[in-house]
């Protein structure tokens, strides 16, 4: 079935659909990313690093709700733009039902582990300190009794951006930083609440951003009527007991969620290998290690903004069988993410030694994040190109050729050269071990794209033939 003309993402020039597309995802994941930056402000700047330590101490669990939550949510959106591009109104409103159902199931779940283990776990973590263990407790104990909070928002978001509804979501980051900024301010500086403050600050920015979505919904659904629009007439939350999409929510999820399942796994890696390779600077390099780590957050997150984008317009081209503009599509992506990463490399290169000024006074955390900042990066340009590539194959339906591509560089390449580099390079190996992923990273992939070119025929593996 072809896709009707007023489907934004099948007209038109693809580099203005790319902006358009793009510049409110990247903007609210620019945003997203500043929440932790704001939050570590405050909290060092009023309550005190131990309070920074005890956030950080709960990094790895916190990556595992986010990893939970894009489990459903990358899978669905996959799926939404796919079923959008080939106009399949009613199918796409009963996969947001499935959706949402399925990611309140994920939350119970995940409530009912925490109450079961939580305490136990945040003890571990804190090596059995009692005052770090309260601190991080409160946080990811909030954090996860409202995770359906976070569920519904991000299903709701992936929603909208599949549909086109750009400029709405331009507006909800703007409101929600600014939000976060102000609550930040009352519940850390004036009532002096501490870690929980923080906590209370990110909630209520997503509450009220949920809020936005669910009166765009009340009045755009009064509005559309018999309207042309490409709008799904749905609100925040529809449920249903059908479950047919679920399979492939999960299978095309889970390489985005085992990516940052890999994350987290990743920076307990480090951690525990600055405990063995660092031991005389290790407070110091693990605080230079937070720095960075915000710092890389930061300036991945419009990457993953882009890839969400494009996954959105090739999934809708693939839908309407629009073979030659998903291969224009290919092509711009795999240019924007190069320039990308070229231009924030240069960044890092140029400001390394001022970075790290931004978060901290203390001189000798400043100069080892300019050490280890620029070592992580050093193939920082291949990793959005490569990661585009993957996003041809999750917007196409391939979840076992995207789940190699993405899952590869982390469980095969990153953590094992984790462990094994130190014992070659000592403490250096640490750093090194992400660049040196990207290179073997890059190597897959040209395996991958030459296998299928093999077997299908398609240009470089990688762009369709079906003219």
């Amino acid at each position: 079935m072809t896709a009707p003309s007023n489907n934004m993402f099948l007209t038109g020039s693809l580099p203005s659909v790319f902006l358009k597309t793009a510049s409110p995802i990247i903007l609210m994941m620019l945003v997203n990313g500043s929440f932790s930056l704001v939050d570590a402000y405050f909290l060092g700047e009023y309550v005190g690093a131990f309070a920074l330590t005890a956030v950080t101490s709960v990094f790895p669990a916190f990556m595992i709700l986010v990893a939970l939550s894009s489990l459903v949510s990358m899978g669905f959106s996959s799926v939404m733009a796919r079923l959008l591009g080939a106009n399949k109104i009613e199918e796409a409103r009963d996969a947001f039902a499935q959706a949402i159902t399925l990611s309140l199931l994920v939350c119970v779940f995940l409530i009912v582990l925490f109450m079961l283990g939580g305490e136990q776990l945040v003890s571990f973590v804190n090596n059995g300190s009692e005052s770090l263990s309260e601190m991080s407790y409160a946080y990811l104990s909030l954090m996860i009794l409202f995770s359906p909070l976070l569920f519904i928002l991000t299903v709701n978001s992936d929603t909208l951006r599949c549909e086109g509804k750009m400029t709405f979501m331009a507006v909800i980051p703007l409101l929600s930083v600014g939000l976060n900024i102000v609550f930040n301010y009352l519940f850390i500086a004036q009532f002096g609440l501490g870690v929980v403050g923080s906590v209370y600050g990110t909630l209520l920015a997503q509450a009220l951003s949920l809020l936005a979505v669910y009166l765009f919904r009340r009045f755009q659904n009064r509005a559309q009527g018999s309207s042309q629009d490409n709008g799904l007439n749905i609100s925040i939350m529809r449920f249903t007991t059908r479950r047919q999409h679920w399979g492939n929510f999960l299978a095309l999820g889970a390489p985005s969620s085992l990516t940052y399942v890999g994350v987290a796994l990743m920076s307990a890696a480090i951690l525990y290998n600055l405990q063995v390779w660092s031991v005389e600077n290790y407070e110091t390099t693990v605080a230079a290690y937070g720095i960075v780590t915000r710092l890389n957050t930061f300036i991945f997150l419009p990457l993953i903004g882009l890839s969400m984008a494009f996954q959105t317009i090739l999934g809708n081209n693939i839908g309407a069988k629009e073979w030659q503009r998903s291969n224009s599509a290919i092509k711009i992506a795999m240019i924007m993410a190069l320039f990308y990463c070229l231009f924030f490399q240069l960044i890092i290169f140029v400001f390394k030694n001022q970075l790290g000024g931004l978060f901290v006074d203390d001189l000798a955390v400043i100069q080892k994040v300019s050490q280890v900042l620029p070592l992580m990066t050093l193939a920082f340009f291949l990793l959005g190109p490569l990661m585009m590539v993957g996003v041809v194959f999750q917007a196409m339906g391939d979840a076992k050729r995207a789940a190699i591509l993405r899952l590869a560089k982390l469980y095969m390449f990153t953590l094992p050269l984790v462990f094994i580099l130190p014992f070659f390079i000592s403490e250096l190996g640490i750093w090194l071990a992400v660049p040196s992923s990207e290179i073997l990273a890059l190597l897959l992939t040209f395996g991958v794209l030459y296998q299928r070119k093999k077997q299908e025929g398609n240009p470089f593996g990688l762009f369709f033939n079906k003219l």
